[in-house]
């Protein structure tokens, strides 16, 4: 299997950690990704431009992540990730575990929504008072919801859920001490992403994996 994004982590390293947790050896093929300004989000990604132009992206709609796999392309972050879990044993034991495991990574998509419409407005005291008040009482919802449907930690092999709840409390943030600060609460997402960080393969990765900028 061949993964395609840029030489960056973005949302292609949760499919990484799926990889890693699954010790499954992949290409993992990265287009330079040089800064113009980083405080605008401006990039040079000549080689991806050329690829694009050239029509050899077409399959994936111009975009990345995609993955290659069996002959096939598979576009769109999300669906990667769901497949990948799928084929490595990473759902559950059964339909319903997937669906709940499936809601829990839904549970964090919507709550990374409510930060984004508040990060859009460039407004600093609504986002201090997002990740002081909103963010806290958001992770208190979905530890109640993990502990209502009696969520096992993981022992040897982590679920999707687990390593979205992991890379997303310790990866997807940059105000690391606010989102720290926001947990103090959450035991059980606090146990997760402690075993996440203990789990052999993917700890071996996050030692491993090229130093990006971001």
């Amino acid at each position: 299997m061949k993964l395609s994004y840029f030489n960056v982590k973005g949302i292609s390293e949760p499919i990484r950690l799926i990889f890693a947790a699954a010790g499954v050896e992949y290409e993992d093929f990265r287009y330079p990704l040089e800064v113009v300004d980083l405080a605008s989000y401006k990039f040079n990604r000549k080689e991806f431009d050329d690829d694009k132009n050239n029509g050899k992206l077409k399959k994936s709609m111009g975009k990345v992540p995609f993955l290659e796999t069996e002959g096939k392309v598979i576009c769109q972050s999300k669906a990667i990730e769901r497949y990948l879990a799928a084929k490595f044993n990473l759902m559950g034991d059964n339909l319903e575990d997937s669906a709940i495991i499936d809601s829990y990574c839904e549970c964090i998509r919507d709550i990374k929504t409510s930060y984004f419409s508040v990060k859009k407005t460039n407004d600093k005291d609504g986002i201090e008072k997002w990740f002081n008040e909103t963010l806290p009482e958001k992770l208190l919802d979905f530890e109640s919801l993990l502990v209502e449907n009696n969520t096992k930690t993981i022992k040897n092999k982590p679920n999707l859920a687990e390593i979205k709840i992991y890379h997303f409390l310790i990866e997807f943030f940059d105000n690391k001490k606010a989102v720290k600060n926001a947990q103090k609460k959450c035991k059980l997402l606090k146990k997760i992403v402690n075993n996440i960080t203990k789990n052999k393969r993917i700890s071996e990765w996050l030692e491993k994996r090229p130093n990006t900028f971001m």
